[in-house]
């Protein structure tokens, strides 16, 4: 992944023109941007002081709009959380632009240059010196007048910046405009690759990790991404002495500045979010040839052409339900890369890796988009409405179409329970080609049935929307023939011609075009059977609504939790009702599932999860079975 990170970054730094050995370029490469992914941009809270010969005058403290232009003249870049940053410029904290200014800029003189003081010309320490007395002596209304601004920008949550500007004989400079701080920053940049924890760790020609090349020097705490630390003492290979940390990661300058730029170009175009979790696609290229046409695409898809891709109809999308998604683009592409997808989390410059899921190709990405449209074009999904809970929105109801949402329906955060892990696990084997147990699958999509029928009675939640769901899920983990567990039996349509009904043949007609829908799951006489007899159920169920405006039989269910001795014993129950009743329009179905449930024998081999799957399926979709009279039921939703 190091490796392709690096490629991307080669590949920026030729297609930007940025001279790595120029000052000015390597300014470009370690400059990060102050906006970063924000939905709106910072306010620039800006400390101005005069220069006046060799006197430095403290004139306002003021605000000003941000410029993306301006970014590299605000000349900033993270230090530590608890440190300095590497230039005096920071983005405001959570404790306000008061803490933020003591703790992060008039430290930084001359505690932020102290490492590099002796890299700097001694005209340079002096104006750091005098800077830092001058804020110094006007500590309190600078404090005075960024407290007084930053009510404003709390009460209407913006991000803040808080950065110096120098005047200068009516010139107005940034402090990115200043050589004495262009110096100091390239040499922070430059002395973090090496030392920290007050070690040093370097060495003189040795090979590079990265690039597999002996160099003149290679540096130990190179960390494009935090998910690489030497902080504590045991992390080190070999012993306790963090000095000797290049023995894990050594890099060269030249890797690290390319390591950089990808990590730039990642955040840039290839930085994707579903279900609450962010991740990067992180393309390498298999052919020298073709090296640059992936990183282009992905430019193009965010600057240019993304905008026309996601408006179109025909754009699909797979690990989401927005349109900000460019795998549907990739899995059109030839097999000439393979992509990574990084998913992540990022908390206080912190970085923590929650899955990493390494080579997948496009013609895989084009086999998982061929079974969502075959899930999506299933007539009982296409007429299937789902709820969409949107942030601080009421929620709202949407068609279905097959993404991993479906896969979050039943395996995502909720209050009561966590199972993200598993979650993040079904998506990798996915992508990877691995086998998913269906018990696994089974027993998630049951438990949230479980939930939604015991709220059912209080709320009015209906399982219908997680029962099809789940059937969705399966067949799409079907199609892709990863699902491993499945119990097959024998073919159903030479088990299911051989039953005679005594009544009309059209209730055999509908059974049976239910089943070769769904051959792979409705495969035993004992499924069959189960399903059917859900379905009878939800006829009484609605029988009843419509005479009490109550479904008293629901207490019979027993919360869903069902076995094999629980549903036989419940088709003559659900049968004397129906008699109570005078309303038993089923007696073709009652008939076909005791054929059926005498044809799969004395032990279905089923689990107590797939028996109440299916009984439950049966309830959802028992519209799709009319009798005779049946419109005069009132159903109960």
């Amino acid at each position: 992944m190091i490796e392709a990170i690096r490629e991307i970054g080669e590949y920026s730094l030729r297609k930007d023109h940025i001279d790595t050995g120029d000052p000015q370029g390597l300014i470009k490469i370690f400059c990060e941007d102050i906006r970063g992914r924000a939905a709106r941009p910072p306010r620039i809270l800006t400390i101005e002081l005069e220069k006046n010969g060799n006197q430095i005058s403290f004139l306002r403290v003021s605000e000003e709009p941000f410029s993306k232009e301006r970014n590299i003249r605000y000349l900033y870049r993270f230090g530590s959380s608890r440190g300095l940053n590497i230039s005096p410029t920071s983005k405001v904290g959570e404790k306000g632009a008061a803490a933020t200014f003591q703790s992060k800029i008039s430290r930084w003189f001359p505690q932020g240059f102290l490492k590099v003081s002796k890299l700097l010309d001694k005209e340079d320490v002096e104006l750091f010196d005098k800077i830092g007395n001058c804020i110094k002596d006007n500590h309190d209304p600078i404090i005075n007048k960024l407290t007084e601004l930053y009510k404003d920008i709390r009460t209407k949550k913006d991000s803040s910046i808080i950065t110096l500007i120098i005047l200068e004989n009516q010139n107005r400079h940034y402090i990115g405009d200043l050589n004495a701080f262009k110096k100091a920053f390239i040499s922070q940049v430059h002395v973090s690759l090496y030392q920290k924890y007050n070690q040093e760790s370097r060495a003189k020609n040795q090979i590079c990790s990265v690039c597999r090349k002996k160099t003149d020097e290679v540096y130990g705490f190179v960390s494009t991404y935090n998910f690489y630390t030497v902080d504590k003492p045991g992390m080190v290979s070999g012993g306790f002495d963090q000095s000797q940390a290049w023995k894990n990661y050594p890099v060269c300058f030249q890797c690290a500045k390319e390591l950089e730029m990808g990590k730039k170009y990642l955040d840039n175009y290839s930085h994707f979010n579903f279900f609450q979790f962010d991740y990067f696609i992180i393309p390498k290229p298999l052919l020298i040839q073709e090296r640059d046409k992936i990183f282009h695409i992905l430019k193009t898809f965010h600057d240019e052409g993304g905008e026309k891709v996601q408006i179109t109809e025909k754009y699909e999308t797979l690990m989401s339900d927005t349109k900000d998604e460019i795998l549907n683009l990739l899995s059109t592409q030839e097999n000439s890369f393979i992509c990574n997808i990084l998913i992540y989390e990022e908390n206080n410059n912190e970085f923590k890796i929650d899955k990493c899921i390494e080579d997948i190709f496009p013609s895989r990405l084009k086999d998982l988009f061929n079974a969502k449209r075959t899930v999506d074009n299933i007539l009982i999904f296409k007429n299937l409405e789902i709820t969409i809970f949107n942030e601080k929105k009421k929620p709202e109801k949407k068609l279905f179409t097959f993404n991993f949402g479906c896969i979050y329906h039943f395996f995502g955060k909720e209050r009561d329970s966590n199972t993200r892990t598993y979650f993040l696990d079904i998506v990798e084997k996915i992508f990877s080609g691995r086998p998913i147990s269906y018990s696994l699958i089974l027993s998630g999509i049951i438990r949230k049935i479980r939930k939604s029928f015991y709220q059912n009675a209080k709320l009015k939640t209906p399982t219908k929307e997680s029962a099809l769901q789940g059937l969705a899920l399966l067949v799409y983990l079907n199609e892709l023939r990863i699902l491993s567990e499945l119990q097959r039996g024998l073919p159903m349509t030479s088990q299911f011609n051989n039953i005679i009904l005594d009544g009309s043949s059209e209730t055999h007609k509908k059974v049976e075009e239910i089943f070769k829908k769904f051959p792979a799951f409705f495969d035993t006489s004992a499924k069959c059977a189960i399903y059917l007899e859900g379905v009878l159920c939800q006829k009484l169920l609605n029988i009843q609504y419509s005479e009490r405006e109550a479904t008293p039989f629901r207490t019979k269910l027993q919360g869903l939790k069902l076995d094999q001795k629980k549903v036989q014993t419940l088709l003559p129950d659900i049968q004397n009702k129906l008699e109570e009743y005078k309303k038993n329009y089923y007696r073709d179905l009652e008939q076909l599932i005791a054929a059926l449930t005498r044809d799969s024998g004395k032990d279905w081999n089923l689990s107590k999860d797939e028996i109440s799957f299916f009984f439950v399926l049966g309830m959802n979709l028992a519209d799709e079975f009319t009798f005779e009279k049946q419109h005069e039921v009132k159903t109960n939703d």
